[in-house]
């Protein structure tokens, strides 16, 4: 190697070394799932909504105050291109919890420009203010029955319940079946970070 192409090659790892120690260079997005890790048009899925309770979800932060960004939900409030009225505007909320269930960050608005695609289905996005958590936190979603959201019907990891805001009581994600049974779903909730 020449003088020249040592002084190069010098050049460029000082370069990035100056990007990635000043910031310049952003960390790739992290996506958070409590489901399967399938795509949703192959998970064997149902949409469910719920008018009192939280659909929560157990997720883990990959490092030390890491930075929820946003918060995805497949799903829906019923209204596709071929519909002439909207429907009616309804309040859903997301709040994200640590690890005992304390509050972090609340946000509320109405389901019409999350859940309203015109081919009737579609990921919506809700953006956090890079809320920093660590270890174990919930993603809660309140739908208030203004969207359905899916629930994943196969491998179900523990990692989905129902939460109740007024009692601050946690339960399994169950859904009923035949002769009084139910079975146990992963509520299709991802966080997106870095």
């Amino acid at each position: 190697m020449t003088n020249m192409s040592k002084q190069i090659v010098f050049a460029a790892l000082f370069c990035v070394t100056v990007l990635l120690f000043t910031g310049i260079v952003a960390a790739e997005p992290v996506l958070l799932r409590a489901d399967s890790g399938k795509n949703v048009t192959e998970m064997n899925a149902t949409l469910t909504t719920n008018y009192f309770l939280g659909k929560a979800v157990k997720l883990t932060a990959p490092s030390q105050n890491w930075k929820i960004q946003e918060v995805l939900v497949p799903g829906t409030d019923g209204w596709n291109k071929t519909q002439t009225e909207l429907p009616p505007a309804r309040t859903i909320a997301l709040e994200i919890r640590d690890s005992d269930l304390k509050l972090l960050y609340h946000w509320s608005d109405i389901q019409l420009e999350y859940f309203t695609f015109p081919a009737g289905f579609g990921v919506a996005r809700i953006e956090v203010p890079s809320v920093a958590v660590n270890g174990d936190f919930y993603v809660v979603l309140y739908e208030r029955g203004a969207v359905g959201t899916l629930a994943e019907l196969d491998n179900a990891k523990n990692q989905s319940f129902v939460f109740d805001r007024s009692t601050g009581n946690l339960s399994p994600a169950v859904l009923p079946v035949r002769d009084n049974r139910t079975i146990p779903v992963n509520w299709v909730i991802w966080a997106v970070g870095e």
